[in-house]
């Protein structure tokens, strides 16, 4: 092979590398995006330790000597809030000391003793999950100092529910942390292994005992029986109303209506022989 030929090779391989190389890297970094990011969510942090701000959570910001800074205000889904007398400020994942530092200085730029206090006033950004054999599962609004047996507590098992295998679930896409909780040794012993705390995102899931597994089955075995039911008693129904208020002629007709509001009262035997001999009223017709 020519030195030529050589050197075009390497021309032609050397972009290919490149790419390579470059796919490799965004690979790690979408996998080092992922394990920091486990849930799926933007702004990630531990609230148990420190609160940070979220989508939807909304704030009050206050200045005592300068009220006219006063304003409640809501973090917008780009991660913004938008005071009057300023840009918008960036303040989705800054903690509450965070979010008066950043404050205080954008605002003294227009009045250098400005000095912010901020509030928390709702947090909609922080919630669990809970689900199984629950009588009020679905998410929760997580307000921290949230233990397991309390979460479970609240979200009343079922008599369909395994308390001895609930599961605390803390996703992640390649070490997820599963702790087995046993419900009914610490509500009947005291027994508070693996009573952990929660955190927001975490998953509650209560499993169903023998009997929920043999509901869970006989649903699944008849609920095509049940479909078909189902369809053929609304079909019925649909020929019952139709067949009942289909023909519109019978409105017309007293003797063939069956609607009391629509149907004539019966006339008593002989009226209208005696409409027909009753004198004429001559008042009723000028006179006559």
């Amino acid at each position: 092979m020519t030195q030529f030929s050589t050197r075009r090779i390497g021309a032609l391989l050397l972009p290919l590398l490149a790419l390579a190389g470059c796919v490799t890297t965004d690979d790690g970094r979408v996998q080092q995006l992922l394990n920091q990011r486990g849930f799926g969510t933007r702004y990630v942090g531990d609230t148990n330790n420190q609160y940070y701000l979220g989508i939807g959570d909304i704030i009050s910001i206050a200045d005592a000597l300068h009220p006219e800074f006063n304003a409640v205000l809501r973090v917008r889904t780009d991660g913004v809030i938008d005071p009057e007398l300023v840009d918008e400020v960036f303040v989705a994942g800054l903690t509450i000391p965070d979010l008066e530092e950043t404050l205080t200085r954008r605002f003294r730029e227009f009045n250098s003793t400005a000095d912010i206090d901020a509030t928390l006033q709702s947090s909609s950004s922080k919630w669990y999950y809970i689900d199984g054999e629950v009588a009020a599962g679905g998410r929760k609004p997580f307000e921290g100092e949230t233990p397991l047996f309390r979460a479970v507590f609240d979200a009343a098992p079922t008599l369909l529910a395994d308390d001895d295998s609930i599961r605390l679930i803390r996703a992640d896409p390649y070490h997820p942390l599963i702790v087995e909780f046993d419900y009914d040794d610490m509500l009947e012993g005291g027994w508070s292994l693996a009573n952990a705390e929660v955190r927001e995102n975490d998953i509650i899931f209560v499993p169903p005992n023998i009997f929920g597994y043999l509901t869970i089955f006989t649903q699944q075995l008849f609920s095509p029986l049940t479909v078909i039911v189902s369809s053929v008693f609304n079909l019925n129904r649909l020929f019952f109303a139709a067949d009942t208020f289909g023909d519109t002629n019978r409105f017309g007709n007293g003797r063939n209506n069956n609607f009391g509001s629509f149907s004539a009262a019966p006339r008593p035997a002989g009226a209208d022989l005696a409409m027909a001999l009753a004198p004429i009223d001559p008042a009723l017709h000028g006179g006559e």
